[in-house]
């Protein structure tokens, strides 16, 4: 009887096999795959554009409402005024209370320099007068006003 040899193959192409796989699945989820970041980016761009921000820095205009929220007061100017930092641009905030005679806290609200508040109202110009029972002065240079009709005291977003 004859000996026919008989050589053993390689076992390896199994491995190329699921290689070649495994870039070809990771090529279909790559290119099949949404961009969710341009998608967002995109929303946001256009909600902006059809409704824009009221507490954008240098955006308000007289007789708009505004809302802002977490804007820190840097400094009193009044029993029922201060200034807050709208990112970066310091605006002039009047409000309205009853006072409260006899007591440190002259009214509702207890406003100090460095505090963090939510406010919502109306930007008024400083050509017109000031709202019944409010008690402040337009600093000099100011072209209009925060008129708050609500107010919030918050912790440090």
């Amino acid at each position: 009887m004859a000996e026919i040899p008989v050589e053993k193959k390689s076992g390896l192409g199994w491995l190329w096999l699921l290689l070649g796989l495994l870039v070809a699945a990771l090529l279909l989820w790559w290119l099949l795959s949404d961009d969710d970041d341009a998608y967002v980016d995109n929303e946001i761009v256009a909600a902006d554009t059809v409704e824009p921000a009221a507490a954008t820095a240098g955006l308000l205009a007289v007789g708009d409402t505004f809302s802002l929220e977490g804007v820190r007061v840097t400094e009193l100017t009044g029993d029922m005024s201060f200034m807050v930092d709208d990112n970066g641009t310091q605006r002039f905030v009047v409000f309205n209370q009853d006072p409260t005679p006899g007591t440190a806290q002259e009214g509702e609200f207890d406003i100090n320099p460095g505090q963090y508040v939510n406010l919502t109202g109306r930007v008024m110009g400083t050509d017109s007068p000031m709202p019944d029972n409010v008690d402040a002065t337009v600093p000099s240079g100011m072209t209009q006003y925060l008129f708050a009709d609500s107010m919030t005291v918050v912790e440090r977003p």
